[in-house]
């Protein structure tokens, strides 16, 4: 979960910190701590003083539904109405009529475009105060619960039928991936999909800093982003049940949107 709308190659680099004084302690969903939501808490309030209007627009004020596009890379440039693009990477098939999840979904940006179009949706986050604005500005079909609320969670296990994300995850590095990984595992139906955007530098573009996956989340640079080759997303779901179904390099975007099969427990 980190800033929900980027524009590749604004920002200038920086020269990594190193070091374990440099370490950002992180937890498991399902163990977020009080520090951890005060801290996104503050990151959203952040948020809200440079974005409050398109933050706090109902999905009422959004009365379009053109037709999904075909192609999961013309859906990033999808618009309903005022405001960003979808920005989202998803088949019209996983998404239509489906059962559908997100994982980092702030203050219901998505959720509240994506309810016109699937049969339910149900968004996590670190953040207790995203969460109460998501609730505000959504369409009844959507559900909003804390990633820590196990309770509140369980009745949506193994019934989503597609997991979704942007600006995601770009920004976790191994151990917070494979965190977030055995997390929505509880939730997919076998042969549900996971779509994934991996951040994959375009040379041409101005960089920020960039980590390799094996790098510990830095203070100094808490929305650094990680680079990850086609395997490191197969070291990344070794032992655990997805396979990979396909990916698609997007220069543009600096993505390497990797789509995963939930497969059966064995």
């Amino acid at each position: 979960m980190k800033l929900p709308f980027s524009f590749p190659g604004a920002r200038r680099a920086a020269p990594p910190s190193a070091g374990p004084a440099d370490e950002l302690p992180a937890s498991p969903p399902f163990e977020c701590t009080e520090r951890e939501i005060e801290r996104w808490n503050a990151e959203w309030i952040e948020y809200l003083k440079r974005e409050w209007e398109l933050q706090l627009t109902p999905h009422t004020d959004y009365p379009d539904k053109p037709p999904l596009p075909d192609s999961p890379l013309g859906l990033l440039q999808l618009r309903l109405g005022h405001g960003w693009p979808i920005a989202l990477y998803a088949d019209r098939d996983a998404l239509e009529g489906r059962r559908v999840m997100e994982m980092g979904c702030g203050c219901g940006n998505l959720g509240k475009l994506l309810g016109r179009y699937v049969e339910s949706y149900l968004g996590t986050d670190y953040s207790t105060l995203a969460l109460k604005i998501a609730r505000l500005v959504s369409p009844p079909n959507c559900a909003y619960v804390h990633v820590a609320d196990r309770a509140g969670l369980a009745p949506f296990f193994h019934t989503i039928d597609t997991v979704v994300g942007r600006y995601f995850w770009i920004h976790q590095n191994f151990q917070l991936a494979g965190w977030n990984l055995d997390f929505l595992a509880l939730f997919l139906k076998p042969g549900g999909r996971l779509y994934a955007d991996f951040y994959w530098p375009n040379p041409a573009m101005e960089q920020a800093v960039v980590f390799t996956p094996d790098h510990a989340l830095s203070r100094a640079y808490p929305s650094a982003t990680f680079r990850y080759t086609a395997e490191d997303v197969r070291r990344l779901i070794a032992g655990r049940p997805f396979r990979v179904l396909r990916e698609e390099i997007s220069p543009e975007m600096q993505r390497r949107y990797t789509v995963l099969e939930r497969l059966t427990d064995r």
